[in-house]
């Protein structure tokens, strides 16, 4: 797993907001640095340097938590991708 970045704050659609030193890819799951998985990356915005990522989380994390976490650093997990490989011919 790579370093995404730290919490900054929660938004007031109970997304949670991290700063990273990076931009990582589009639907990468994020977890916390127990392992825990909380969600995936759902937008990118601000400067490229150093980007604002929008983490959407899933239904069983309570965003309420993580307002107490402010500044603990979050992880990017491999996204699964699904191998496009040479399709089987049927045979006749």
């Amino acid at each position: 797993m790579k370093i995404l970045g730290n919490i900054s704050h929660i938004s007031n659609r109970g997304r949670i907001i991290a700063r990273s030193e990076r931009t990582p890819k589009l639907g990468a799951p994020v977890f916390t640095s127990d392992g825990k998985r909380i969600g995936s990356v759902h937008d990118i915005f601000g400067p490229t340097r150093k980007p604002y990522i929008s983490i959407k989380t899933g239904r069983a994390v309570n965003t309420e938590k993580f307002e107490n976490r402010v500044g603990e650093t979050l992880y990017e997990g491999i996204k699964n991708v699904k191998k496009w490989g040479r399709r089987k011919r049927r045979k006749k």
